[in-house]
């Protein structure tokens, strides 16, 4: 079976619903540190897209970039993704 993520700006990030960004991440045969690197690549695709001519563009960006890979991880509600997640967040 096939699992697709998808990946989408929310729509109280952006100025107008019309521009929602979405992105669809296939979970097909990827251990969750691969996983959790597609998300994060298209949550930056979806975001640098959805925080153009924003005016605080840096700021709508990291927010739109963490909402987006924590609703997706979310989403996909898978313990050992949620676990690599964590790390990654902390590693920060």
């Amino acid at each position: 079976m096939i699992r697709i993520l998808t990946i989408a700006a929310a729509a109280m990030l952006i100025a107008a619903p019309a521009n929602a960004q979405t992105l669809r991440v296939s979970t097909a045969g990827k251990t969750p540190a691969q996983l959790h690197i597609d998300i994060t690549k298209a949550a930056k695709t979806v975001c640098n897209i959805a925080s153009v001519g924003a005016t605080f563009a840096r700021e709508m960006y990291a927010d739109c970039y963490k909402a987006a890979v924590s609703n997706a991880v979310a989403q996909a509600a898978d313990p050992a993704l949620t676990a690599v997640a964590a790390i990654k967040l902390a590693q920060r």
